[in-house]
């Protein structure tokens, strides 16, 4: 397994090694490299054996390391080849889950060696967390470009676009609704939850920015709990949906922001009773978005 040579070490050559050793393998043969030493035959970061053009061993060439710019730019690079790899992966969902198979194939799509999958601590789970994260640009690109309308004053406006822009994330599941489970389960591990539960969060806060909320009171917090309460309930509607057109998984999506506008309006005019919600569905959110483990 590739060890992950970009700690924080501040190692030049170490970042010059990073990159020759998951450089695509484009004209053949092995594109592994040892984790230590460099790209070069000779182990240095220069023909000479140096790692600076003047001799020196230190890349500013007066005995100092510029630590800060180097670890800077190794981890750009290594965030680049990593979201490649999951990118180039997602097609393989269908045929080995979210795995550490997944990733490696991916990655042996682009030229690398199957190895590179040692970048991730837990493949399978970063893979659902990139999933989720790149579905919801999608989303959020619609609903900045107007391919989703919001609402004008009217409730009815508002029922009907809260319901399609969830259909619309939803259906976002489809090529990988028979694997979904699976992300589910790891993406509830303590260790992935708050991952996850920003993706919700991120998701559930675009769509109240773009439905015209701008409460700065107990509402902001009610809005986004009941809103991420139906996606991730209608989410689980969905994976057991065998309906024409998923017709019944958009009845429930329809009922429910229809009910929690009902009770959003009623809200407005009770602070006490807003507080009350807030509370209990707190409770609420954590049981039904996985989040009830032991601390």
């Amino acid at each position: 397994m590739f060890c992950r040579v970009l700690s924080k070490t501040g190692n030049f050559a170490r970042v010059n090694n990073f990159r020759a050793s998951f450089r695509p393998n484009i004209g053949g043969g092995s594109t592994s490299r040892s984790c230590s030493g460099s790209g070069n035959p000779n182990g240095s970061g220069n023909p000479d054996g140096s790692s600076n053009p003047d001799g020196s061993s230190n890349p500013n060439g007066n005995g100092q390391f510029a630590n800060g710019e180097n670890d800077a730019d190794g981890d750009r690079y290594e965030k680049d080849i990593k979201t490649k790899i999951l990118k180039s992966s997602l097609p393989h969902v269908s045929l080995h889950g979210w795995s550490r198979d997944t990733v490696a194939a991916g990655a042996e799509d682009l030229g690398y060696p199957d190895t590179v999958h040692g970048l991730f601590q837990d493949p399978g789970a970063e893979l659902a967390l990139y999933f989720y994260s790149a579905s919801n640009d999608s989303l959020s690109r619609l609903l900045r470009d107007g391919t989703l309308v919001g609402p004008n004053e009217s409730k009815a406006e508002l029922t009907a676009f809260l319901t399609n822009t969830i259909k619309t994330r939803l259906l976002m599941l489809q090529p990988y609704l028979n694997q979904w489970p699976q992300a589910i389960a790891l993406l509830s591990k303590p260790s992935n939850a708050p991952h996850a539960l920003s993706n919700l969060m991120t998701l559930v806060n675009d769509i109240c920015y773009y439905a015209g909320d701008r409460s700065i009171d107990t509402r902001w917090y009610t809005r986004r709990i009941g809103l991420a309460t139906i996606y991730k309930s209608s989410e689980l509607h969905l994976l057991q949906d065998k309906s024409q057109g998923y017709d019944d998984t958009w009845n429930f999506v329809r009922r429910a922001v229809e009910e929690c506008v009902k009770l959003d309006t009623m809200l407005e005019s009770n602070a006490q009773l807003a507080k009350d919600v807030v509370t209990a569905s707190v409770s609420t959110a954590k049981n039904i978005l996985g989040l009830s483990w032991n601390r």
